[in-house]
């Protein structure tokens, strides 16, 4: 009976602590306003001030009228409203997983939505692909990951040493 316990209670920590760890924070696209043309062109700008964005995280584009998103690969296709490359969602919602550290620029292709403002810059880190310093957010993601590992051998050695004394 004592083994049951042992690893029930070491599954349990162990997924708890897993997910701490690689759990991000979901961002809808422009909370509740969502991706739409805006009334004023800096809407999205607005938006994202104030937002820390880290690996793991993700964006959810939402919408009701003609819009699409396309995840553009470089600012000057993102300053002119380029309409070609990248990788396009024509479904709402559009969820992207920020999975490495740089700057990521997303636009709608529908007519003029983009030149209207309908587009929205976002800095994952430190807004650079190399190592960024180390945040508060990747701070909790490490602490995780180390009570994980630690979970894991403690509870391999209390079942270890439940099997030698039983």
């Amino acid at each position: 009976m004592a083994i049951r316990i042992d690893r029930i209670v070491f599954l349990i920590i162990a997924v708890a602590l897993l997910e701490g760890a690689t759990s991000g924070t979901k961002y809808e696209v422009g909370d509740d306003y969502g991706w739409r043309v805006p009334e004023n062109r800096s809407h999205y700008e607005n938006w994202v001030r104030g937002k820390k964005f880290e690996v793991g995280d993700s964006l959810e584009f939402n919408w009701t009228d003609t819009h699409n998103v396309l995840e553009v690969t470089t600012k000057t296709e993102y300053d002119a409203c380029v309409k070609t490359n990248g990788i396009l969602k024509n479904i709402s919602p559009a969820t992207f997983d920020l999975t490495k550290n740089g700057t990521y620029y997303y636009i709608c292709t529908i007519a003029l939505h983009c030149d209207l403002g309908q587009k929205v810059t976002i800095v994952v880190g430190n807004g650079s692909s190399s190592s960024p310093p180390i945040s508060m957010s990747n701070n909790h993601a490490a602490l995780s990951a180390v009570l994980s590992t630690i979970t894991i051998v403690v509870a391999s050695l209390v079942h270890l040493c439940s099997l030698l004394l039983y």
